[in-house]
């Protein structure tokens, strides 16, 4: 299986992080994809990496999309 989280700075921490990271946890494959590379920032100063741009996201490989909640464009 593998996921897809898109997002964008001022994401809601927690509807990304948690997700995230229990995804892994039970070895999932995740990707972030955003506008652009580098790290995005939440709400309340967490940081993450992006993996891919929107443009580099092939939608055929995943099985799974996530939208976090937040005042992300």
């Amino acid at each position: 299986m593998k996921v897809l989280i898109i997002s964008a700075d001022n994401f809601e921490d927690t509807e990304l992080l948690v997700p995230y990271y229990r995804l892994i946890e039970e070895g999932i494959e995740v990707d972030i994809a955003s506008t652009r590379k580098g790290n995005i920032k939440g709400k309340h100063g967490y940081q993450i990496q992006v993996d891919k741009t929107l443009q580099e996201v092939n939608p055929d490989e995943y099985d799974m999309l996530i939208l976090p909640g937040g005042s992300a464009p």
